[in-house]
């Protein structure tokens, strides 16, 4: 049975009020938790480690965490993931307190964090086209990204007063509390529930996954365009992320904790500015097109913040790349809810989701490597790259390897968003939606 209301931007605003301050927890604690990492171990390639752990659950658990959202009552996945995360964030919290935490130990408890979150987030995301009218789903989708960037901005603030004061325990005491208004909002909101069509899932949970999968793919491949451009943001996430792991170790090598939260905090702002341009501005034309323009900014912002060492070089370089990356994200999440049917939306979400993120381990495998036994070398006095022309213009040091694999990035960036912008513009502005590679699976 489906318990579909009438869409109501209304209740998105309510349970959005939920989810901000839960990412507003989960954020204090990462400050925290990361300003403790490299203070156990002194390197960037920990950082990679963790932001791998972060993202292969939703390249492993994708399927059937899509199948789940479209088969199984949204509302109870989204307040059950919820839970069980707060409870690793008690446990997390009681290590640190008895001391017994390890740096191994940051790795799994990662794991079940993001894997937890891997199947929350299609329950979610498909929820909101049946919560709010389509008329204001790119504004909805805006406002969303307004929460990761108003939150971004707010956190470090945050994070840098308080963990002086009460260290990275108390940060993930804050965490758990936010958690709890998340869940107090979805309780008390009806999420829809789209009516399944009528067929028998024959076999186990996992099998049904699978076959969940494969019908997702066949409904992409009759989507031809949207199917593109998920596989160039597979690609344009393994070159950003090659960049964005080593952000943190970057700063944390010659600033304190205090530059590496305004690092943070210019990122909020940024985010901030980006995530009101999603929500004020009209939907254009040629979302496409308006994608790939946009992230040459991204590009650029990462070449900038690879020449010099200076925080504020950095810094201007965070805001650069940041700036539109709400806006990328706002209008990729709007093609996909235009498009697809509801009740295929978690499915074609996680798919979706996993094809995006499907090289992103690759960058987190070579990522801290790369900076630190590779490029590092290259820059530290006396070597080939600090010898020339880089060195003289991006300065040495063996931090400065991080800052090769930013230009090496943002050139790499820049040339594809070109590329995929100037073939935007010659196809049409959009595409409908097609039901038949659906039906006919």
């Amino acid at each position: 049975m489906s318990d579909v209301k009438q869409p109501s931007f209304r209740k998105f605003i309510f349970i959005w009020i939920g989810q901000f301050l839960s990412m507003l927890g989960s954020n204090v604690s990462s400050f925290g938790l990361s300003v403790w990492l490299y203070g156990e171990t002194g390197a960037t390639t920990p950082f990679a480690m963790a932001f791998l752990c972060s993202i292969l659950p939703s390249l492993l658990f994708a399927p059937l965490a899509g199948s789940f959202a479209d088969r199984k009552n949204r509302k109870a996945i989204i307040m059950l993931a919820d839970t069980a995360d707060a409870l690793l964030k008690v446990a997390l919290t009681v290590l640190l307190l008895t001391g017994a935490m390890q740096v191994w130990m940051v790795y799994p408890l990662m794991l079940l964090s993001s894997t937890l979150g891997t199947f929350q987030s299609p329950a979610f995301s498909a929820s909101i086209p049946m919560i709010v009218p389509e008329k204001h789903l790119d504004r909805a989708n805006g406002m969303r990204q307004l929460a990761g960037a108003v939150q971004s901005l707010i956190a470090p603030l945050i994070a840098g007063a308080l963990y002086p004061i009460i260290f990275v325990e108390g940060l993930l005491i804050i965490d758990l509390c936010s958690y709890l208004f998340a869940i107090v909002t979805i309780a008390l909101v009806a999420i829809p529930q789209p009516k399944l069509e009528e067929k028998k899932t024959d076999g186990s949970t996992v099998s049904t996954a699978i076959k969940d999968l494969g019908l997702a793919f066949r409904y992409l491949r009759g989507l031809p365009r949207l199917f593109a451009n998920i596989l160039v943001f597979a690609v344009v996430n393994f070159i950003a992320n090659l960049s964005i792991i080593l952000v943190s170790p970057m700063i944390l090598a010659n600033y304190d904790t205090t530059i590496y939260s305004l690092s943070q905090t210019v990122m909020g702002v940024s985010m901030i500015i980006g995530s009101l341009v999603a929500t004020v501005l009209p939907a254009p034309k040629n979302r496409f097109a308006a994608i790939y323009g946009t992230l040459t900014v991204s590009a650029v912002g990462l070449i900038v913040g690879s020449l010099s060492p200076s925080w504020v070089v950095i810094c201007v370089g965070i805001f650069l790349f940041t700036l539109f990356i709400p806006y990328v994200n706002s209008l990729s999440q709007t093609l996909i809810q235009t498009l697809v049917e509801d009740k295929m939306l978690g499915r074609v979400d996680s798919a979706a989701s996993m094809l995006c993120q499907m090289m992103t381990p690759i960058s987190a495998l070579i990522a801290g490597p790369l900076a630190d036994n590779v490029f590092g070398p290259m820059m530290r006095e006396g070597g080939i790259l600090a010898r020339s022309f880089v060195g003289r213009i991006m300065g040495t040091g063996e931090s400065r390897g991080a800052a090769v694999v930013f230009l090496v990035s943002g050139i790499a960036l820049l040339v594809l968003a070109i590329v995929f912008f100037l073939r935007s513009l010659k196809q049409a502005p959009s595409e409908s939606r097609s039901y038949q590679a659906y039906q006919t699976f």
